[in-house]
Formats: structure tokens, sequence, C-alpha cells
């Protein structure tokens, strides 16, 4: 299959630029007394991202103008995926250095600030729990509390939803019913594997439009490169539910095929042995931290394995293998990576 980078943030891109889809995104997510004051006729995407190198590590960006009903100003709604599907030590942080990037933004445009709603899109395992700034820090009264920036954050966590609420109250929508199932359990490939069915039977009229046919090709697409599940599987349990369906996930396993191909004939001729060479050793590098962390502690889940093989940084790499000697769990071995 075609070697896809950031595959998570790539379907996210494609799904929520849709306006109908970020519309029903942000009336099923936001709070109430936000989402009542954003004039959503006017919602337009931004084609702009304001993550740099450094928040790249965490974050990647889809942003959206909306006018706010009160004053008729426009405010941004940056949908901000968390794409190694892990909890950031200081969110608010790294929202605090994008805030900024915005306002620099503007004022190189010669406009006044917008106010921005940072929106993260989480799809991990653990728990996310929202904390305000000055929780980060060992100890503020009321009078140093006044010296600290505060401001909120809307947190869409997939993990406390229900299936259930997914398909049949939280959103309108069957783009974004199917998305949010398979983003939900997406490192899970038995449930995957058994699910996918009753996931994709949601969509079975929508995939007779030209959106939903071209939804289910993304869909498609992001279970062929994230997942081991066979293309066979996937094809025979489409063809249940029509064969428009399976003819679709047939075309689309054979096209990326081809594609993968054709990438490697690319790659091999513009990288030349050296760069050949190179990525060999990272992938080594990769294998072996995973290897010892294995041997050092426990097994190590599916998301914790592409996290790893993720990581492009020798450096990191090699502080990674290093503290496997002194680290008391895995946690403090995968933080150096990040």
């Amino acid at each position: 299959m075609m070697n896809i980078t950031n595959p998570h943030d790539k379907v996210f891109k494609e799904i929520e630029s849709i306006k109908e889809n970020v519309v029903d995104l942000i009336n099923a997510t936001f709070p109430d007394n936000i989402k009542n004051k954003l004039d959503l006729e006017t919602l337009y995407l931004d084609n702009k991202s304001y993550i740099d190198e450094n928040l790249g590590e965490y974050f990647s960006d889809l942003v959206y103008n909306c006018k706010y009903k009160d004053n008729n100003k426009e405010v941004k709604i940056s949908l901000l995926f968390e794409h190694k599907s892990s909890i950031p030590d200081y969110p608010h942080i790294q929202l605090l250095k994008y805030i900024v990037m915005v306002w620099d933004e503007n004022i190189k445009q010669k406009k006044k600030p917008q106010i921005v709603i940072p929106v993260i899109f989480y799809h991990g395992k653990k728990k996310w729990k929202v904390r305000e700034l000055f929780e980060y820090f060992d100890y503020v009264d009321d009078d140093i509390k006044e010296f600290i920036p505060r401001f909120s954050y809307i947190l869409t966590d997939l993990a406390k939803y229900s299936d259930k609420d997914i398909k049949e109250k939280l959103f309108a929508r069957e783009a974004n019913k199917i998305f949010c199932l398979l983003l939900k359990h997406i490192f899970d490939e038995n449930y995957i594997k058994k699910g996918i069915e009753d996931i994709f039977v949601i969509g079975k009229n929508y995939f007779n439009t030209n959106e939903g046919n071209n939804f289910l090709i993304s869909m498609l697409s992001y279970i062929f490169s994230t997942t081991e599940i066979s293309e066979e599987i996937v094809i025979n349990k489409l063809m249940n539910i029509s064969k428009q369906g399976g003819e679709i996930a047939m075309t689309t396993a054979i096209k990326l095929k081809e594609q993968g191909i054709e990438q490697g004939i690319e790659q091999g001729i513009e990288q030349g042995i050296e760069q050949g060479i190179e990525q060999g050793e990272l992938i080594e590098k990769q294998n072996v931290l995973i290897r010892q962390l294995s041997k050092r502690f426990e097994l190590l889940t599916k998301n914790e394995k592409l996290f790893i093989k993720s990581v492009n940084n020798f450096n990191k790499l090699d502080d990674a293998l290093d503290e496997i000697l002194f680290a008391e769990n895995k946690e403090q071995v995968l933080n150096c990576l990040k």
C-alpha cells in the first residue's frame, strides 16, 4: 500500500474541510452559550495554517472564520488535531503560542487581533482532563494569579462519547458519524474488522451521492493506510452493504497499491542510495527501540508502536534508547520522543 504521511491528519482535513461537516461538528460539540452566538451561515475556511515547526510536534490545524452575532465581528475557530493521540503535558502553553501566532499575522496585515476559539480534537485512549493554566504552577494565590494568562479551549474527546451517541444523538451527518467511529477505534483492529458493516451501513444511501462516494474513498484509504486489515475482508464487508460500496473498496485498494509502487520508484530515484541507507538506519533504530522497550517493560500497544515509527529524529531515538537503562516505566522513555 502507499505510505501516507500522517494519515489521521490527512483524513481529518479532508472531512472537516467540508463546511456542512464542520457546522455539524460545531453544533454537536460546542457549548450552547458559544454555539448560539456564532453565525454559522458566515462560516468559511481560512486556508492558512498557523502551526510552526515546534507546534507541529503536537497539532495540525484547520482554521475557519465566522461572524460573532453580538458584535458582527469575525472570530477564528481553530480546529487543532492532536496527531500523536497522546495528552500534552502543558496544552495551554502550546495553545498560547498558537494564538500569539494568529495575532502576529493580524498585526502584520494591519488588522486588530482576532478572538481565537481553539478546539482540540483528540482520539487517544487516556482520559483528558481540562485544567486551567494556573493549575500548572506550584503555588498561585489570588494576588499573583493576575500575572498568569487566563483562557480556555474546547475539547472534543471522542472517548467520552459512546458509539450509540455518535451514531444516533451527537451528529446529524453520516460523514461525521462514520468518521468519528473509525477515528475513535482505529487502533483496535479487531473492533474495526468486526464492526465495518455496522459502521459503514450508516452511509448506505449517502454513498450514492458524489460527496458520499468521495467520502467513502477517503475512509477506505484511511483504513488501508493505518491498519493491517486485508483488502479482501474490507471489500467483502462492503459488498454486504452494497455492490457499489464493494466495487469502490476494490478500486480504492488497487489504486493505492499502484500509487504505492509509483511512489516507491519515484522516492528511490529522487533520494538515491545515500538517503535510502539513512532511512534504513532510522527504521532499524525505531525497531530496536520497540524491541528493547517490550523486553524491559511490557508489550507495546499498536498506538505506541505507530508513535515510535512516526519519529524521524535520530537524536530523540538515541535519547530514548539511553533512557531505557534508567527508566522506571515505558512512559519515561516515550516522553523522550515528544
